[in-house]
Parts: structure tokens; C-alpha cells; sequence
């Protein structure tokens, strides 16, 4: 005879009765989201988190419930350009020597390895937070600003009729 199957937390407190505990999803606007130390303190990211914040405000879906998630979105984000930057200064290959000198063969670089962990963690946070292809659009392009409509830089980019709202 068989044991009975050994219920999770999730699943005894589902079954309870108890009801969930209501959460606060009033929406805040752009000033009122409490900025964290680390991303005020650098600039570039103080950017990227007014960006964000004001295009989630436009859509009528910024609360401080997404405060953690747009956090790791500027972090990862930021990571990203990082390893780009490296990437493009250094190359994609790391040339290895030893203690006297002398060479000892190449490797690919580790900054191409912490980019391919970052780009998946960066697709689920957008997925997450809820931007459309359209959106990320304004990540991509560096002209784009969060008050000015997007707008098509190439004539490749218009032809496309995925990024179009």
C-alpha cells in the first residue's frame, strides 16, 4: 500500500479555506516610484530607470509592485552593455599566457558567457513586466525618448510590421 502523497505549503494553505490576503496594485506615477541607492548613483542607470518607469506610466501599468523587477531589469540591462562594451574592446577570444610569458592558447571570452546567462534572464523580466516587442524597441534604439512616439529610423525598420502598435 501506498503513502499518501505529501502536500506542498502552497498546496495546504491553497486547500485551507483561508482567503488570500489582499494585495495593493494601485498604480504610482514616475515620481512617486521609490528609486533604489545602487541605480541612482550611476547615472546611465538612472537613465534607463526613468525610461522604464515613464513608458510603464504611459501604459498605465506602473505600480511599486513591480519596484524588484524593474530593479533587475536596469541591472541586467546594464550588465548587457557592459559585456558588449568588453566584447567589442577586447574581441570575443582571450589570449592566455603563462607566468614567464609565453603563450598558452586562447579561450573564448568570459564576458560572452556572462552575456549568453543575461540574455534569457532579460527576455523573462520582459515578459514578466509586460513589454511588447514595441516597447523593447525604445530599449534598442538609443534616439528613441519616452515622451516622443516611436519612430522608424531605417527604411527596414518601417517595412516591419511587428514592432508597429
Amino acid at each position: 500500500m501506498s503513502r499518501p502523497k505529501r502536500h506542498t505549503a502552497l498546496e495546504r494553505f491553497y486547500f485551507s479555506g483561508v482567503p488570500l490576503p489582499e494585495t495593493s496594485t494601485e498604480l504610482c506615477t514616475a515620481h512617486t516610484m521609490p528609486v533604489p541607492g545602487r541605480i541612482a548613483a550611476d547615472p546611465m542607470k538612472k537613465e534607463l530607470w526613468d525610461f522604464i518607469v515613464a513608458d510603464m506610466q504611459n501604459r498605465r501599468c506602473l505600480s511599486t509592485t513591480y519596484l524588484l523587477l524593474i530593479t533587475e531589469l536596469v541591472e541586467v540591462i546594464s550588465m548587457i552593455h557592459e559585456c558588449r562594451e568588453k566584447i567589442s574592446e577586447q574581441g570575443m577570444v582571450t589570449t592566455l599566457f603563462d607566468d614567464e610569458g609565453s603563450f598558452k592558447g586562447e579561450m573564448e571570452s568570459p564576458y560572452v558567457k556572462i552575456l549568453a546567462r543575461q540574455q534569457p534572464i532579460l527576455i523573462k523580466i520582459l515578459e514578466k513586466i509586460g513589454m511588447s516587442p514595441r516597447d523593447i524597441t525604445y530599449l534598442v534604439s538609443p534616439e528613441a525618448s519616452s515622451q516622443a512616439p516611436i519612430e522608424a529610423i531605417t527604411a527596414d525598420l518601417k517595412a516591419i510590421s511587428y514592432f508597429r502598435s
